[in-house]
């Protein structure tokens, strides 16, 4: 199987080494099969979700596309590597057929049998865990949802009809824009502190467990507009945001996933692609677009679609140049710059395990999440952004990860083995998913959606409903291949003038 030069494993035997095996990169890099000097209907910067949507639907349509991607694989922020016959999620994991553009994917290609839950019951250590500075608490699973759903549900209902008003439609979430204007000022952490003698030490310690793990932090970064999107998303439910978007994930992998649409892309003959070409430039000049890339290579189209993340959008240079609203978007970015890493714990008593940790030592959440073929317990961690007090840096070596787990870990666990990626490291990322600050949606979110001549925008860091979730990329990618196709049949029928 191929390798991406990506990702982080780390087991006592080797030790550290980076790269791993994917279905996801792409060999040979790339490939021009009408040659790499013709002028395309279209280039798509971005091999994530919404770049391999709206680069199959440009190519089915008959146009000529060119897909140019940094990295050496397909997939974005969302990968899959596999590691001694096991399937870790880098990035994206958990999906739902309650995320309407993902679920029509997944059934287009056959593969809504794929799906596995990543908990499972009866293990030994069945309980949950809480550490808050008051201490170690355990509970069952079921007092877990309970605690769980009265904190976010206190949290959440800004309206006292939970939240149902204030947005009654996520996938329209500025639909009763006076209030969703007001809660967009809002941050997290006042909303905190306007319900902070309504909650116990623990229960505090829990709720903030829970915003710092959807959005990284600082709370007075986060806002709080994302979080009320997130909870209507769940069906304005104590629990149902987790039973969406923390059960379910695909047992193939989210790169079998990615490979399946970049692949019906391919069948068309309609695909060119450049893998591993970081873009410099982007000029557009007497209706026609060049691409440029760091080494100097340059493409031309006619529309061009930009799907590079929020956080990394300023970094490419445009001709003419972006609205400042654009740029300043970018600049002020998405908050979340939270760590993601797996660990491979010895043996299956921790197939039922949680736990939740606040302030932690660098994991504010830990799940079990299927035995590997080892029959060790793999066990997926967030933390909180390396900026905050309880955070880490992954870039600063094996031992402060292993300690974050360690330190919230039932006594007597060894770990076997780490995997990750550090997409706060990695030039095309910047961060993780997608959580705004406040006073950004009002401010930028309008302005990001607009194209800017011949370039149109896709990325699920603006997109509505699922925003910064695999359904917001597929949603933005579908949305922007549309127009596109729209404007190049438009352009194709335009009758000519005879004098």
């Amino acid at each position: 199987m191929s390798r991406t030069k990506e990702g982080h494993i780390w087991t006592a035997q080797i030790g550290s080494k980076t790269g791993m095996e994917t279905i996801g990169a792409i060999i040979p890099p790339q490939s021009y099969p009408h040659g790499h000097s013709e002028v395309f209907d279209a280039i798509v910067i971005g091999a994530g979700y919404a770049g391999l949507v709206a680069t199959r639907d440009l190519t089915i349509q008959g146009h000529s596309t060119l897909l140019i991607e940094a990295r050496d694989r397909i997939g974005g922020r969302t990968y899959n590597g596999i590691v001694d016959g096991f399937n870790y999620e880098m990035g994206g994991t958990w999906v739902h057929w309650s995320m309407p553009h993902f679920y029509r994917e997944m059934s287009f290609y056959n593969m809504q049998a794929d799906f596995i839950v990543s908990q499972t019951p009866g293990g030994k250590h069945d309980y949950f865990t809480l550490n808050s500075e008051s201490g170690t608490t355990t509970m069952s699973h079921a007092e877990e949802a309970k605690l769980f759903g009265k904190v976010w549900g206190l949290f959440c209902d800004v309206d006292g009809v939970q939240a149902t008003a204030a947005m009654p439609y996520p996938f329209d979430s500025r639909q009763n824009r006076e209030t969703t204007a007001y809660l967009d000022k809002v941050s997290c952490q006042q909303r905190l502190d306007q319900i902070r003698e309504r909650l116990t030490h623990e229960e505090m310690a829990m709720l903030k467990a829970i915003l710092l793990q959807m959005g990284g932090g600082p709370l007075d970064r986060m806002g709080l507009l994302d979080a009320i999107r997130w909870w209507a998303l769940g069906n304005w439910t104590g629990t149902g945001l987790n039973d969406i978007g923390l059960r379910y994930r695909l047992k193939d992998g989210q790169s079998s996933f990615a490979r399946k649409i970049f692949d019906h892309s391919k069948a068309t003959s309609k695909l060119s692609y450049a893998f591993s070409t970081p873009v410099q430039q982007v000029t557009e000049k007497g209706g026609m677009v060049t691409v440029t890339s760091r080494t100097g290579q340059t493409f031309k189209c006619r529309k061009l679609i930009c799907t590079v993340p929020l956080n990394v959008l300023a970094s490419i240079n445009f001709t003419p140049p972006l609205p400042s609203l654009k740029i300043m978007a970018s600049q002020e970015g998405s908050t979340n710059h939270c760590n993601k890493v797996h660990f491979d714990v010895a043996g299956a008593d921790l197939i039922s395990w949680s736990a939740m940790s606040n302030p932690g030592r660098g994991v504010i959440c830990a799940l079990s999440d299927n035995l590997t073929p080892a029959g060790d317990t793999h066990i997926v961690t967030f933390g909180p952004s390396p900026s905050l007090k309880n955070g880490i840096r992954l870039q600063d070596g094996i031992q402060p990860i292993k300690g974050s787990l360690e330190h919230i870990l039932p006594e007597g666990q060894v770990i076997k083995k780490i995997v990750y990626h550090d997409w706060n490291t990695d030039e095309f990322a910047k961060g993780t998913w997608c959580y705004l600050p406040p006073k950004f949606v009002e401010s930028y979110l309008d302005a990001l959606r607009k194209p800017h001549g011949n370039i149109s925008f896709a990325s699920a860091d603006w997109s509505d409903g699922w925003r910064g979730w695999i359904d917001g990329a597929i949603q933005e990618g579908t949305q922007a291949a549309k127009s596109v196709v729209e404007e190049l049949r438009a352009s194709k029928e335009k009758p000519r003038s005879h004098l």
